[in-house]
């Protein structure tokens, strides 16, 4: 490279030779602003021609630094590897001189090695002392104990908090039956009975003897419902059998409004003299037939109907045995 910028200022000089001959100067210009042109022009050449000097010569450097660079790089991997093999070579002369072969008695339940079918693989596995398995179990002892203790801690802490919001819950239900209560109070009529039970001093004795009273009244209305009931029962059974015979009395006439039916279409058929008499005669008793089944059958609903209010009624009187009393706070 600097063998071809040697030769391309030679190229340069000749040409600025050429150019600052005497006959490339314009007319009417003096000698000495000529020799100033061209000395100006001379130093502005050799300077361009410098700085592109420095810049081939800063290429080549960087390229050579470069260069310098992955010979570096190659040369760190170079070095790494042969470390690593280095380092290889010392664990395997280690392995060949530490890692021999020991026969070793152990106890039952010191192997945690899965055994195999035929021969077990011991290759993968460490010896690891006794007293180092202990320090780590008492370690897992302590933490588990250690968390236990704050379970225990946080179980306890949110049941005092469930406690105390059990605990405000019911003072605030006490609160509000209290005030329910006051409020009654203050709503409360005292009357002439009211004041009278108030103004009494033994009511152990007025309770006992209104209990014996209510006993009382209790027997009575035992007895008079079980006369009801057994007489509302005598006239269910006299109804039900009133019922049964106006049954069998409306199958009966249905029975015979079907048999006249028959007979008044045969006579239908049947031409006489008294034709028209006996049709007419038939109509009319059919038509009273048909009447008084509607009223058998209009009675029958009634009676059922009866039937069904004395039942209420029987239930009314057996629901008027057990009376409501109120139980009083004391």
């Amino acid at each position: 490279m600097l063998k071809q910028s040697y030769t391309g200022m030679q190229s340069l000089e000749k040409a600025m030779a050429e150019l600052d001959h005497p006959g490339h100067m314009p007319e009417g210009l003096d000698e000495h602003v000529w020799q100033r042109l061209v000395q100006a022009r001379r130093l502005k050449v050799e300077s361009e021609q410098k700085v592109k000097t420095k810049a081939l010569i800063l290429a080549d450097m960087n390229a050579f630094l470069q260069r310098r660079f992955v010979e570096d790089e190659s040369l760190r991997a170079e070095i790494e590897r042969l470390f690593k093999e280095l380092q290889n070579l010392r664990d395997e002369k280690m392995k060949f001189t530490m890692d021999l072969e020991v026969q070793l008695l152990l106890k039952q339940g010191q192997v945690e090695v899965p055994p195999d079918s035929f021969i077990t693989d011991y290759s993968d596995s460490t010896l690891v002392h006794r007293s180092v398995i202990e320090d780590l179990n008492a370690t897992i002892r302590s933490l588990g104990d250690a968390k236990i203790n704050i379970m225990v801690e946080s179980k306890d802490f949110r049941k005092g908090i469930h406690a105390l919001e059990w605990e405000h819950k019911k003072m605030k239900m006490q609160i509000e039956d209290l005030e329910a209560r006051a409020r009654d109070i203050q709503l409360l009529r005292v009357t002439k009975d009211l004041q009278q039970y108030l103004g009494e001093v033994d009511q152990q004795a007025i309770q006992q003897k209104e209990v014996a009273t209510l006993e009382q009244t209790l027997q009575l209305y035992q007895k008079t419902h079980a006369r009801n009931v057994e007489d509302r029962h005598r006239v269910i059974r006299d109804l039900k059998k009133a019922i049964r015979k106006k049954e069998i009395e409306n199958e009966r006439l249905d029975i015979d409004l079907e048999e006249m039916a028959i007979t008044v279409a045969e006579r239908k058929n049947v031409s006489n003299p008294d034709a028209e008499n006996q049709a007419e005669a038939n109509s009319e008793r059919r038509l009273k037939n048909i009447v008084a089944r509607r009223r058998l059958v209009d009675l029958a609903k009634a009676q059922a109907q009866e039937v069904a209010i004395l039942r209420a009624e029987v239930e009314r009187l057996r629901m008027r045995t057990f009376p409501a009393l109120v139980q009083v706070d004391q």
